[in-house]
């Protein structure tokens, strides 16, 4: 009687982790969309702005 127990039971285990797995994979490819469209639509650097020269140097006193 056990058996038909266990086996009922890993049966049901499979099936929450096939269901598990699929929502997983349907997160991630949801996630990868966000930032495929966040990159997408990012405004582009502009250029000859005071950033490129910012953290050249620095001024260390010991």
């Amino acid at each position: 009687m056990n058996v038909t127990q266990s086996a009922g039971n890993y049966g049901q285990e499979a099936m929450v982790a096939s269901l598990a797995k699929k929502q997983q994979e349907a997160q991630g490819a949801q996630a990868l969309s966000l930032l495929q469209g966040a990159v997408e639509n990012a405004p582009a650097p502009q250029g000859g702005t005071t950033t490129e020269s910012l953290g050249n140097n620095i001024n260390i006193h010991v």
